[in-house]
């Protein structure tokens, strides 16, 4: 109860807001005394000991806004040309309806990996509760325009060679 009464009086929580504990990301529907009630992104009900936002570490997504930086990783194939990939990245974005313009998607190349050039898309959105169905609509295009301009995503793959004795 006296977590309750501190989350009350902290308002460090609120309804509506998106929050992150324990791997599980919800929406906050309701703040009681001794739970909290949180919707997920499919629809299920969490029911959280209000002892755990005091003992655990706690993600809220909207405290500082409803707008949140998201980002899609995809790797290239190493005889990609990387200003095609970035400019066909930051197009996708920008055509998103969803993708806010107040600050300009960006691509950053992150990593020579193992098997592709590693690239991720930054963009940002103000309803951090669709971002899971904004980054599928940003993937499905990326692999259109990945395929009309003949870039191809690498899977892994290894070279074996037998030495015969």
């Amino acid at each position: 109860i006296m977590s309750g009464i501190f989350i009350l009086i902290d308002k460090s929580l609120h309804v509506n807001d998106i929050i992150e504990i324990e791997g599980k990301v919800g929406k906050v529907e309701e703040i009681r005394l001794r739970t909290t009630r949180a919707v997920t992104i499919d629809d299920k009900v969490l029911v959280i000991p209000n002892h755990k936002f005091l003992t655990n570490s706690l993600f809220n997504w909207t405290q500082n806004g409803v707008q949140t930086t998201e980002s899609v990783s995809v790797g290239v194939s190493y005889n990609s040309d990387i200003e095609m990939v970035k400019g066909i990245l930051i197009d996708v974005a920008k055509s998103h309806p969803k993708v806010l313009s107040v600050k300009q998607p960006r691509v950053l190349f992150s990593d020579f990996g193992e098997s592709a050039l590693q690239f991720k898309l930054l963009f940002v959105i103000n309803n951090s509760y669709e971002h899971l169905n904004i980054k599928s609509d940003l993937r499905f295009e990326i692999d259109r325009l990945f395929r009309e301009n003949n870039i191809s995503i690498p899977f892994p793959q290894r070279d074996i060679h037998i030495i015969k004795k």
